[in-house]
C-alpha cells in the first residue's frame, strides 16, 4: 500500500487513470447513449405496465386527424381510483362551458381532461373506457395566486397566465386550453367582458383548439352560444349538509351553494336572511 501511494505520487497513476477512462468512453460514447436509451425504455414500459395491470381503467387512445370531435368515454382521474368517471363529447368548434356550485367537481373535472390528453400523448394510455380525440398540446390557467416577493398581484398573474393561452392560439398547433373561473381578481362586470373576448378569441381562431372553461358567471352561458356547450355538476341539500354527485350532465347550473354553506358552517340567521333576500333582489333585477 505504501509502495503504491508512492508511486501514484511520483507518477499521477490516478490522474493518467482518469484521462485514459475519459477517451475510453468518449471512444464509446454513442454506444453507450443508446444502450442507456434502450435501459430508459425498458425502465418506462415497465413502469406502464406495472400501472396499467394495477388500474381496472385505462385505454389506448385513438387520435384523428383534422378538425374531428372528441370523444372521452368514463374518464377518470388516476389519482382517483374508485372516483366518479364522466363521458365527454365535445363537436367542433370544441368550446364547453362547466357550471356548478363550489366544490362540485368543475377543478377536478378540468385537471382530469387535461392530464388524460398527456397521457395518452406520452405513454399511449388514458385513464378512460374510451378516448378518440384530435392529437392535442395541453395549456392551462388555473391556481393563480399572489407574489408579494416579485410584487405580482393575483389579478396580474392570471392576466400574463391568459395571454400566455392566447399567443399559443395563434399558432399551427392544436390545444387543449383548460381555464378555471377568469378573472376573479376584477369587478365583475369587467369579469364577464373579459372572459367572454377571452374564451371567443381562443374558439374561434383559425386553428380548430379545444377550449374548457369552468365559470360560476351564468352570463357566459349565454353570450357564447353555440359556440360553447354547456355542462354542470349539481348538488342538493341532505340532512348532513351538501351533498354532491360528481356527474356532468349536460345544460347549465341551477344552483347555488354559496350562502348554503354560510349558513351549515353557523353563520347568524340575520346575515343569511339578509343575504337571502338581496340576492333575491339582484336576480329580479337582473330579469328586468
Amino acid at each position: 500500500m505504501i509502495v503504491f501511494e508512492l508511486a501514484n505520487y511520483l507518477l499521477a497513476l490516478d490522474t493518467n487513470a482518469l484521462v485514459f477512462v475519459a477517451k475510453e468512453l468518449e471512444s464509446r460514447a454513442g454506444a453507450l447513449r443508446r444502450a442507456f436509451a434502450a435501459v430508459g425504455e425498458v425502465d418506462g414500459a415497465i413502469a406502464i405496465a406495472s400501472w396499467r395491470s394495477g388500474t381496472g381503467r385505462w385505454t389506448r387512445p385513438l387520435f384523428r386527424p383534422g378538425n374531428a370531435s372528441v370523444e372521452i368515454e368514463e374518464l377518470g382521474h388516476p389519482l382517483l381510483p374508485a372516483g366518479v368517471t364522466n363521458t365527454v363529447r365535445l363537436a367542433p368548434p370544441h368550446g364547453a362551458l362547466v357550471t356548478g356550485s363550489n366544490m362540485s367537481g368543475k377543478s377536478t373535472f378540468l385537471r382530469s381532461l387535461g392530464v388524460a390528453v398527456i397521457m395518452s400523448g406520452t405513454v399511449n394510455t388514458c385513464t378512460a373506457r374510451g378516448y378518440v380525440c384530435p392529437n392535442l398540446r395541453v395549456k392551462s390557467c388555473m391556481g393563480r395566486s399572489d407574489n408579494l416577493i416579485e410584487g405580482r398581484s393575483y389579478y396580474l398573474d392570471e392576466v400574463q397566465g391568459i395571454l400566455g393561452l392566447v399567443r399559443a392560439s395563434q399558432s399551427d398547433g392544436r390545444h387543449l386550453f383548460l381555464l378555471d373561473e377568469l378573472f376573479r381578481g376584477t369587478n365583475a362586470v369587467e369579469r364577464i367582458a373579459a372572459a367572454e373576448a377571452t374564451l371567443a378569441e381562443l374558439a374561434q381562431g383559425s386553428t380548430p383548439h379545444v377550449v374548457v372553461a369552468a365559470t360560476h358567471d351564468l352570463e357566459l352561458v349565454t353570450l357564447l352560444t353555440p359556440t360553447f356547450t354547456t355542462f354542470h355538476f349539481s348538488d342538493q341539500t341532505g340532512a348532513d349538509g351538501l351533498v354532491f354527485d360528481y356527474h356532468l350532465t349536460e345544460g347549465p347550473s341551477t344552483s347555488r351553494n354559496a350562502l348554503a354553506l354560510l349558513e351549515s358552517y353557523g353563520a347568524p340567521s340575520t346575515l343569511i336572511k339578509r343575504a337571502i333576500a338581496l340576492a333575491e333582489r339582484l336576480d329580479r333585477e337582473r330579469l328586468v
